[in-house]
């Protein structure tokens, strides 16, 4: 009774008033007492309110634009309210409404409408429709209303296509999804209302989804939600025209001999011929396409009709893909959404397109929205469970997996990221969704195998470079340190440079499929063995193979560990094979151009009249030539040693990742293992060195030692064993004393006992003549032990200060113990040496004992470790002067560790200064700058223990050749321009660093000292790189102590010169002074 009242004496007396004044005032009076009001209480309140108000409209056509769009607005706010229950009432609505913005006659858009004006038109028709309830709508939806719907749905395409307010783009497509019955409150159960939508309006399938699918791949500036909402649209109605709804298609079973003979059947031609009409033809005249519509609307959706349209969708499928790598997370949703709604109604009616669908699904599958990836896969599970589609699954998946692993090498080769995610990503969702069984058939077939290893084994493609052959020089210093955190950084695993792959997420996403490929019981056999068998018969593949098997194998988790452990001994039994140690790091010395050689011309002189003016020649032969073809063949050249270092470190990451995955019961391959690895490890290859130290640690880590010492003292009986072997099988092999390098480096003074055997054995092969190929070797060993000697001499001096005497005895005694283990080994007798240089004579163990017998009583015996270091300096002297670089700098280092060791022992020290001296200003003369800057080192070194000694000697010898460096060097780092640090610049800067240390440790000064000042100040200028001005800042500065007034006045020198003002005010700012401003310079 309140809402007749109401109704009665407010709503009433408002619509009168506006239907005899129509005005903006009189409506707006109607909409303030509709608000609030309820219509669906009783339909006369619909009758006796919209009829009026439809009737009014009509006449107002024409008119006041702004009163009609307010006047639809209260028609959609009156419809909204209440559900229209008359056919009649609902096409009133409608017909009148589509008045309002086309033209009847000509039936199209009538011109200068406003946008709220269609705004307001299209929302009125969304309401009537969705608030129609499905009694009208079946009434509605017939032949008769056919021409209406078509040009609302006309209509409404034209304001998608054309328009740029967003707001009515978007009111536009929920419309347009309203008209199909496919918005969000429609019923998806009422088949039958949604069979007679389809029929009714299937002729205007093709201009819908043309429109559809341009909106949806058009420009992001379109916005997100439109995007969206056409991919939404797009899904739906496709849906609903191809939906397997009736009894015929919901009993159907896939027949594949049907459907072949079928197409084995059918022609192009008839193809065509059968198609035509239910497509238009450019050609066809008016008549031809009215006779092609009516034929439509009396056969409706037939078979032949959806096998036609599902085979022109193809192109949308296609193109869209492309919107499963979308950034927008709401748009891939709505691609998804559409995928998997058509995946799930309309398999066999979409057939001819099922693979695109099938391929877009898998791929999302794995997309990084959880949400996404869920939906995807549950469609898929649940049609692999559905009989009546799991052939076409089968079929279909068989042929979607060839299709993309033909295509495959191509996306690859040309590295673009997008696309090579993309297909990684359909990949992966390949192997997780598709089932175990249907995988392990697919990859029976050994042709299918071999592809898809072999695509695997191309992604996997490693690049090689010229980094790969870096070699340091000096003997690496082993990194310590706490062992997870360094195991951290060797992971990073630097020798994984992918060729083709550029980002991280196609990396990380192919170590997925490579672990998904091991977790799969079914399969990882199978594949494992086809790598294995690469591996085996080394082919071009061999590492990549190594890499794929260990991301296989040693993935975390405990998904299938059983039977990836036993895959990872049968791995670890092929990787400890010698075939995989014994690989040359380094490309032949011999590998080179064939030189010009002189040749020598044969002449013989035609006898006759032209005889002074004919000549014959012969090409003289040339011995190499006989021999070119063995030579060559057993020869390493560059791209060879960059195929075996990276090989190399791949089975070092393999023998680290394994170690990790077995846990401590890898203590079984130890034996095999840890020699092999510590050889590794003394490679002086920069990366295989990291590759080593990462399985070393890994190994260290599995069987649970806090420390590295402790793993190598615990395989101390292990390492002998081998070296000995080593030493005994191969005497000219440089691998046992390699080895033993890094053992030195490893150990504590705890182990030293049980390393007397490898020093006899080291001993022995030391002291033999033929010995020439192992010098650098031996150099490597004993600056390992003069390093560690230091380290050694300091912890037993920290032991001596803080325990009792009694104990301190005990620790000297196992400092004796390892000495007394060194016995002093017996080099090569003046190996390249220099002839005048004064050598340490050779003595037989006669001689040896007579020497100590005569010089035993007159001079005091020295601590066991000080006549190794002394007897060791004497012996290295003699490599200074040798023509190999790599020797020279082994020498001088072995001799830089040394003289700190005797520091304390001038009289043993002092003599052997004597005797380095020449050899080492020799090769300052050289300026050679790797070999200089261990020169200066060890000039350092000297200065900081000698001093006077070596005082006059360094001024008249040294000091000239060290300026000279540094003014020539100085001009060239002025015109350097490549960031890349070359060896010059690097003695630049160690120079820069340690020349004031030098300095003042001699204690330098006069004309010397304002020398290598003048020289110094020379870095000061803006010309040179910002590093070496401050160095040389830094190094002035350190001086002011030393010289304050002198440094002054050098400096003023440069003071009123542009290039250096700068820096000299920096300094003399420092000191305490300022420089004049402006023209009192000048």
């Amino acid at each position: 009774m309140m809402h007749l009242e109401w109704y009665v004496t407010r709503i009433k007396p408002a619509i009168e008033a506006f239907l005899k004044a129509p005005s903006k005032d009189t409506l707006s009076l109607v909409e303030r007492e509709i608000e609030g009001f309820n219509f669906g209480e009783m339909r006369i309140y619909q009758v006796q309110t919209l009829v009026p108000l439809v009737l009014k409209l009509d006449e107002l056509s024409g008119e006041n634009q702004e009163l009609r769009t307010s006047l639809m607005n209260c028609l959609s706010t009156i419809v909204s309210r209440a559900y229209l229950a008359d056919a009649k009432g609902l096409r009133s609505i409608l017909v009148v409404v589509m008045k309002q913005i086309v033209d009847s006659k000509s039936a199209t858009m009538r011109p200068d409408l406003s946008e709220e004006i269609k705004l307001a038109a299209v929302v009125c028709i969304f309401e009537a429709l969705r608030r129609s309830t499905s009694d009208v709508l079946e009434t509605f939806y017939s032949k008769e209303t056919a021409m209406i719907i078509g040009q609302i749905l006309i209509t409404l395409l034209k304001i998608i296509e054309h328009e740029k307010y967003r707001k009515l783009v978007q009111s536009a497509l929920k419309c347009l999804m309203v008209v199909f019955y496919v918005h969000d409150e429609s019923d998806t159960m009422d088949v039958v209302l949604r069979s007679q939508v389809a029929n009714t309006i299937f002729i205007f399938l093709p201009k819908v989804l043309i429109v559809l699918f341009k909106t949806s791949i058009k420009d992001d500036k379109v916005g997100e939600t439109i995007k969206s909402m056409s991919i939404q649209a797009l899904g739906r109605i496709i849906c609903i025209m191809f939906e397997e709804t009736t009894e015929e298609f919901m009993k159907l079973r896939y027949n594949i001999d049907a459907f072949r003979i079928l197409f084995n059947s059918s022609t192009e031609n008839s193809e065509q011929k059968s198609e035509f009409k239910y497509f238009t033809n450019k050609k066809a005249s008016a008549e031809e396409n009215e006779e092609r519509l009516h034929e439509m609307q009396s056969e409706l959706r037939s078979l032949q009709w959806i096998g036609a349209t599902s085979r022109r969708l193809r192109p949308i499928f296609v193109e869209t893909s492309i919107l499963r790598a979308h950034p927008s997370l709401k748009i891939r949703e709505s691609y998804a959404a559409m995928c998997c709604l058509l995946l799930s109604h309309c398999v066999h009616n979409l057939r001819e397109n099922f693979v695109h669908i099938l391929e877009s699904v898998m791929a999302l599958s794995e997309d990084e929205n959880e949400h996404i990836a869920q939906r995807c896969r549950n469609s898929l599970i649940q049609l692999q469970q559905q009989p009546n589609s799991q052939g076409i699954f089968d079929e279909n998946a068989e042929m979607l997996l060839d299709v993309h692993l033909n295509k495959w090498p191509r996306i690859l080769h040309r590295c673009e990221d997008n696309e090579q995610y993309a297909e990684l990503l359909f990949f992966k969702g390949f192997l997780q969704n598709v089932q175990s069984e249907k995988l392990q058939l697919l990859l029976l077939v050994p042709k299918n195998l071999e592809m898809f290893v072999n695509c695997l084994l191309m992604a996997f493609d490693l690049r090689t470079s010229r980094d790969l052959l870096n070699e340091e020089y000096s003997l690496r210093q082993i990194r310590t340190g706490n062992s997870k955190e360094l195991q951290t950084e060797l992971s990073k695993l630097q020798w994984r440079q992918f060729k083709y792959l550029t980002s991280k997420r196609t990396v990380d996403i192919l170590y997925d499929i490579a672990a998904l490929l091991g977790a799969d019981t079914t399969i990882n056999r199978v594949i494992f063995d086809y790598c294995q068998e690469q591996i085996q018969q080394r082919s071009a593949a061999m590492k990549e193979s190594v890499l794929l098997l260990t991301l296989m194998i040693t993935m975390p988790g405990k998904k299938s560990r059983e039977s990836r452990f036993m895959l990872a001994q049968l791995f670890l039994d092929q990787l400890l094979r010698e075939e995989h140690w014994n690989l040359s790091l380094k490309p032949d010395a011999s590998w080179r151009l064939k030189v010009e050689k002189p040749t020598n011309w044969f002449k013989d002189y035609t006898p006759g009249l032209y005889s002074s003016a004919v000549e014959i020649r012969t090409q003289d032969c040339d011995s190499d030539d006989e021999e070119l073809t063995e030579v060559v063949s057993s020869r390493v050249n560059i791209a060879d040693a960059q195929f075996n270092v990276l090989h190399t470190c791949l089975v070092l990451d393999a023998i680290g990742h394994c170690a990790k995955f077995i846990g401590d019961t890898f203590d079984r391959y130890i034996f095999q293992s840890l020699h092999k690895v510590l050889l590794k490890v003394s490679s002086s290859n920069t990366i295989v060195y990291q590759a080593a130290s990462f399985a070393f640690v890994s190994m260290q880590l599995a069987l649970k030692y806090a420390e590295p010492s402790h793993f190598i003292e615990c395989s101390t009986d292990y390492i002998t064993f081998h070296l000995n072997s080593l030493l005994k099988k191969s005497p000219e092999s440089p691998a046992a004393v390699d080895i033993l390098t890094v053992v030195l480096q490893y150990s504590t003074r705890g182990n030293v006992p049980h390393l007397d055997s490898i020093f006899q054995t080291i001993r022995e092969e030391c002291s033999k003549r033929h010995q020439t190929s192992n010098v650098h070797s031996y150099l490597r060993v004993f600056n390992a032990f003069l390093k560690h000697i230091t380290t050694w001499q300091y912890d037993t001096m920290a032991q001596l200060n803080s325990e009792h005497d009694m104990q301190v005895d005990e620790d000297k005694g196992v400092l004796d113990t390892w000495m007394s283990s060194l016995q002093k080994p017996r080099l090569l007798d003046d190996l390249n040496g220099d002839e005048n240089m004064t050598e340490v004579p050779h003595q037989n163990e006669e001689d040896a004992e007579e020497g100590e017998a005569e010089i035993e009583p007159a001079k005091p015996t020295l601590p066991r470790h000080i006549e190794m270091v002394k007897d060791i300096l004497g012996q290295v002297i003699k490599f200074i002067s040798t023509d190999d670089q790599a020797q020279q700098i082994a020498a001088l280092e072995c001799f830089a560790s040394g003289v700190p060791l005797l520091a304390d022992y001038d009289n043993e020290l002092l003599p052997l200064v004597h005797l380095v001296w020449q050899p080492l200003v020799e090769k300052f003369r050289q300026k050679d700058a790797l070999v200089l800057n261990r020169c200066f080192t060890l000039l350092h070194l000297l200065g900081v223990h000698s001093k006077e000694f070596i005082f006059k000697r360094s001024l008249t010898d040294v000091i000239p050749q060290l300026k000279q460096f540094l003014q020539v060097a100085a001009k060239h780092s002025k015109m350097e321009t490549s960031l890349a640090k070359t060896q010059e610049y690097k003695l630049q800067v160690k120079l820069l660093q340690s020349l004031s240390d030098f300095i003042i440790s001699l204690q330098i000064d006069g004309k010397q000292f304002h020398e290598l000042l003048s020289t110094i100040v020379l870095y000061l200028s803006q010309e040179q790189p910002q590093e070496l001005q401050a160095l040389a800042k830094d190094c002035i500065l350190h001086l002011v102590s030393y010289n304050g007034p002198f440094l002054y006045v050098t400096l003023l020198q440069r003071a009123h010169l542009k290039d250096y003002k700068n820096s000299v005010s920096q300094i003399l700012g420092v000191m305490g002074f300022s420089l004049a401003k402006g023209g009192d310079l000048d």
